[in-house]
């Protein structure tokens, strides 16, 4: 099936080292080159703004989702293909994730990781069931990822939930990583308790 639609999570800060927005922006430009539309937080700053400006410079499809207040304060993107205002934070997460064929997270913040433990917290639950890829950027997903077989170490998770992510080193290699990433069946979302 191929791939139409990317949530993208990633950061609005402008203080992080510029390999991040470097990343963002390559991102941008792979989804775009692979006719896949993003969906994203709709911010300009950061790795937010790096991400919709490599998407609009190879002519692709970029839709940002900003709550009203942070509209107010002139923190939305000006050229994006579509801007969708929504009244809170809860309601643009679920618009982002809402009828997208995978999630990827780009290296961020507390925003940035709540979204995507949230991602991987409606997988686990069966409100979500495609794909979802960290991009681990100089190593920044490492300890995540170790937090998190940790949990399925502990019992917290089970093994089967080792399967709900994936990780590339590289914006280029997140399509392929979302083409093979392991099915999550029925059975996995109904599993209620470890």
């Amino acid at each position: 099936m191929p791939i139409k639609r990317v949530c993208v999570y990633c950061a609005s800060s402008r203080s992080c080292d510029a390999v991040y927005h470097d990343a963002a922006h390559r991102l941008g430009r792979v989804l775009a080159r692979n006719h896949i539309t993003t969906v994203y937080g709709g911010g300009t700053n950061g790795s937010m703004g790096h991400l919709a400006d490599g998407v609009l410079e190879e002519g692709g499809r970029v839709i940002g989702v900003l709550p009203r207040f942070m509209y107010d304060i002139e923190w939305g993107h000006q050229r994006l293909t579509e801007l969708i205002l929504v009244e809170d934070m809860h309601e643009r997460k679920k618009l982002m994730i809402a009828e997208v064929d995978a999630v990827v997270a780009l290296p961020g913040g507390c925003g940035t990781l709540e979204e995507l433990f949230e991602a991987m917290a409606w997988k686990r639950l069966g409100l979500y069931g495609g794909p979802i890829v960290m991009v681990n950027t100089m190593g920044f997903y490492d300890k995540c990822q170790e937090l998190l077989l940790s949990c399925i170490d502990r019992r917290f998770m089970d093994e089967r939930h080792g399967s709900m992510w994936a990780m590339v080193d590289e914006p280029e290699q997140v399509p392929d990583a979302i083409n093979s990433a392991a099915p999550w069946p029925l059975s996995n979302r109904r599993f209620a308790a470890v």
